[in-house]
C-alpha cells in the first residue's frame, strides 16, 4: 500500500462540512432546515473535491 498525502484543500473542505453538521444540534423547524441545506452544500463540495482528487491522482477513494 502506498501512502498518499491529502491536500490541505480537502482537509479544509472536510472541516467546513463537519462544522456545518455540528451546527445542526439543537435546531428545529426552519432553522434546522436552513442549516441542513448549508451542511449538504458543504458536504457536496467536499465529496466532489475528493472525487476529482482521486481521479486526478489515480488512487482509490
Amino acid at each position: 500500500m502506498t501512502v498518499h498525502e491529502i491536500p490541505d484543500e480537502l482537509i479544509s473542505l472536510e472541516h467546513s462540512a463537519e462544522q456545518e453538521r455540528v451546527r445542526l444540534a439543537g435546531l428545529t423547524g426552519d432553522d434546522y432546515d436552513a442549516q441542513l441545506r448549508r451542511w449538504r452544500k458543504a458536504s457536496t463540495a467536499f465529496q466532489a473535491a475528493v472525487t476529482e482528487h482521486v481521479a486526478t491522482a489515480q488512487i482509490s477513494r
